[in-house]
């Protein structure tokens, strides 16, 4: 999460309270999930709750959870406590869908969060997920360049902005082929793959996509497979954007 480069000041967002995601993936969010059939919606994290606040005027029964509830500001919505390192306060499958923006990259055991997705959703219910696009061409020539995926903040930016609390670091990075594994093991199947937006700097990077895909040419059938090449040198995550949305359905 993180609020995204913007004057907030100056800012007209339309539907009330102000974004933590990027307002690209709110939209793309919204885009696939008026194609869904309504039904009970979890949101979690909520952050301040505007895309719940967006999902509910939809015509979905719609649940907030987070972490922390300080940046919580839709006051016709109830926000509940907690923490998907250990466990939310719902039954087992009482949701049709779960829509997690940003947030499984913050936690401390990005897994547990995938095995109460499963808990909490209904049998064929989905899950529409966000984190950023570690595998990027541009994210792969920084980590070869600086040895990281991103920015890790000072301990006086977490304990002066962020109150000491580590919910708002990315804490596991985790790659698309990795997380695709993951929620495969605890029983989903990945439906669609899809990245926020182009990104025009990414082009200049392209002689280095082409020695990446030759390179790729020359090895073994069993390599594809252990490393996912055919999914990662795809351009939807080799020249993906920012940011990738999967949506998993938990199966029988």
């Amino acid at each position: 999460m993180g609020l995204v480069k913007k004057d907030r000041e100056s800012l007209e967002w339309p539907f009330g309270a102000i974004p933590l995601a990027r307002d690209e993936i709110h939209e793309k969010i919204i885009k696939m999930m008026k194609q869904e059939t309504r039904g009970k919606a979890l949101n979690v994290p909520t952050g301040t709750g505007v895309l719940a606040d967006r999902l509910r005027k939809m015509g979905f029964e719609v649940s907030c959870c987070d972490i922390n509830p300080s940046f919580f500001s839709v006051p016709d919505l109830k926000i509940e406590i907690g923490d998907l390192n250990q466990s939310l306060p719902y039954s087992e499958e009482c949701f049709d869908y779960v829509v997690c923006l940003d947030g499984i990259e913050h936690l401390e055991n990005p897994y547990n969060a995938i095995r109460e997705f499963r808990r909490i959703l209904k049998k064929g219910g989905r899950i529409y997920l966000s984190t950023p696009n570690y595998l990027n061409i541009e994210r792969r020539f920084r980590f070869l360049l600086l040895g990281t995926f991103s920015k890790i903040p000072t301990h006086e930016v977490v304990k002066e902005i962020w109150k000491d609390s580590l919910s708002m670091v990315h804490l596991s990075p985790i790659p698309y082929s990795l997380l695709k594994f993951a929620m495969e093991h605890y029983g989903f199947r990945i439906l669609a793959v899809e990245k926020d937006r182009s990104k025009s700097r990414l082009y200049w990077l392209i002689p280095i996509v082409w020695g990446i895909r030759l390179y790729s040419r020359f090895l073994s059938k069993e390599k594809w497979e252990f490393y996912r090449l055919n999914e990662t040198l795809k351009d939807e995550i080799l020249m993906g954007g920012n940011t990738l949305i999967l949506i998993a359905e938990k199966l029988a």
